[in-house]
């Protein structure tokens, strides 16, 4: 028991944040209605695919866990065994599709001419 309450707090003196104090200058965003919105849509569409990258990954994370969780639980059930190893294979292979996903997205700009999804394209505007 006093090995488990020493790593709890090695864990714990490792994992807590300490303060710098250093200054921090924000300057604050201007609100003149030039920087409001989205004036290129590329930026937009790289912007939306970041952020269904993000939680796909956040829900293939989800699912992997909570199929953990299921086969520690089952308690020996071959019938709930197999659910939660089938729901991990399942996120697996969501993981799988995700990966293959973005790659071809990261290919495809890289065809257009983007070295990356976050920069945006340049769409000519009407004269």
């Amino acid at each position: 028991m006093k090995k488990i309450i020493a790593l709890g707090s090695a864990i714990t003196v490792l994992l807590t944040p300490i303060p710098a104090f250093a200054q921090i200058t924000i300057t604050p965003p201007k609100l003149d209605g030039r920087n409001i919105g989205y004036t290129d849509l590329g930026a937009f569409i790289g912007n939306i695919m970041s952020i269904a990258f993000i939680l796909a990954i956040i829900l293939v994370l989800i699912m992997l866990v909570w199929g953990a969780f299921e086969w520690i639980a089952s308690g020996g059930d071959k019938e709930n065994v197999g659910k939660a190893r089938n729901r991990i294979i399942n996120a697996l292979i969501g993981l799988a599709v995700l990966a293959v996903a973005f790659a071809l997205a990261t290919v495809g700009a890289q065809i257009i001419g983007l070295p990356n999804l976050t920069e945006p394209i340049s769409i000519p505007k009407p004269p």
